[in-house]
């Protein structure tokens, strides 16, 4: 429902490609949107509804827009979602969020990450998008820069829409962090899912993790693996493991793919994408 609602709430302002810039729909909606005062830590944005006026309080973040675009996107699903504004006034009309998918939140959080994934990033200019590309890590950077929003949204977004057989897996040290499947990747068999501590196979993501320099500068690894190195259980199929730094939160992100894995039939794909199931938000 979230998900719908993001997407419905960027096709009523007329944006039907990519980038979705959310600061434009709330000052359509006339809501005020501003940075945070400096000395409010802590939070990455805040909503505020007063009677009938609401305002946005937003983490500033220079040369960091993607987290910018998204906090400002998770405070307009408090806006939009049915419930969210009734919740908030009842506790004084003041709510603080940390938008992100990364940690245990609140219903309320999870549907407001889950609606602020889906208006800067509408099925249907992702998928465009990705059909146009190969399946992989160039994939997710090339939506990252179109839907100007951060690498692991993208990731995320990728991970739901692509028409072939994708898992991204984030990880710090030699613990898996979070996972996200595709359907089609889900399809290769009957996969655990990876789970936040899991320890990381003895693959290249591995290796690259020692290096802590070269996740902190953004560099990048190839290599290859079989499914059952990540998946016990799983079959011996050959994979793409391309690896990225992602700077100075010292995580990595994973990318397991094949260009030589079939397309998704399009029904199947879209009974799937139409479901919260993979959606265990966690981001930025």
């Amino acid at each position: 429902m979230a998900q719908r609602m993001g997407e419905e709430v960027a096709r009523r302002h007329g944006m039907t490609a990519l980038p979705v810039d959310p600061f434009l729909i709330a000052a359509a909606e006339g809501i005020r949107v501003q940075p945070l005062p400096a000395d409010e830590s802590g939070v990455s944005g805040v909503f505020l509804l007063m009677g009938t006026e609401a305002a946005i309080l937003y983490r500033a973040s220079p040369g960091n827009p993607g987290f910018e675009r998204f906090s400002v996107a998770h405070e307009l699903g408090h806006y939009f979602l049915e419930g969210h504004p009734q919740m908030i006034l009842s506790q004084g009309g003041r709510h603080s969020s940390n938008a992100g998918f990364r940690g245990r939140k609140s219903a309320l959080e999870v549907e407001a990450d889950q609606f602020a994934a889906a208006l800067l990033m509408p099925a249907g200019p992702v998928r465009a998008l990705l059909a146009e590309l190969p399946v992989g890590l160039d994939a997710i950077l090339a939506l990252r820069d179109r839907a100007a929003v951060s690498i692991r949204a993208a990731a995320i977004a990728c991970a739901r829409q692509a028409d072939r057989p994708v898992a991204v897996i984030v990880s710090h040290g030699d613990q898996v962090d979070y996972a996200f499947l595709s359907p089609g990747f889900r399809r290769l068999g009957r996969l655990p899912y990876p789970r936040k501590g899991q320890p990381l196979p003895a693959t290249v993501t591995a290796g690259f993790n020692a290096d802590l320099s070269a996740i902190g500068l953004g560099h990048r690894a190839v290599g290859t693996c079989r499914l059952c190195d990540w998946f016990d259980g799983a079959r011996a199929l050959e994979l793409d493991e391309e690896i990225i730094g992602l700077g100075r939160s010292g995580r990595t992100l994973t990318v397991l793919s094949s260009e030589d894995l079939a397309r998704e039939d399009e029904d199947g794909a879209e009974d799937d994408a139409r479901s919260d199931r993979p959606w265990q938000p966690r981001f930025r």
